[in-house]
């Protein structure tokens, strides 16, 4: 990954974590994705400087043999237009993965659950 593209991808870790940057459910179907890909749980969106970003995981298959795959969980990152019409994508780096867990974290409200869980401790 180019050094412009993974120091992005930190950028928007970081702020998520900061609560900087807050994501959203993607509810339309996702046109990113190909006849060998299936999408594995939800998608999400968020808005940075007027660009429009979608994260989600998917899974593809691995072809072992003509009639044997796998499939092989990947996580996508990807600019979209007003539309949600897919754009350029990110290229595939663990980075992407990382982000993805701290969007999972902040949507599902796992802190603020943590916190007033365990307030009379």
């Amino acid at each position: 990954m180019t050094s412009k593209v993974s120091r992005t991808v930190l950028k928007l870790n970081d702020l998520t974590k900061a609560d900087e940057i807050k994501w959203k459910l993607w509810t339309i179907p996702i046109d990113s994705l190909s006849g060998m890909e299936r999408l594995i749980g939800n998608p999400y969106v968020t808005v940075v400087s007027d660009k429009k970003f979608r994260i989600y995981k998917y899974e593809f298959r691995h072809y072992t043999d003509e009639d044997n795959w796998d499939w092989v969980p990947r996580c996508r990152l990807e600019f979209i237009d007003e539309n949600g019409k897919g754009g350029w994508q990110f290229p595939d780096d663990e980075r992407i993965v990382d982000l993805m867990e701290t969007v999972l974290f902040k949507v599902s409200g796992a802190s603020d659950f943590f916190d007033n869980f365990l307030a009379d401790e």
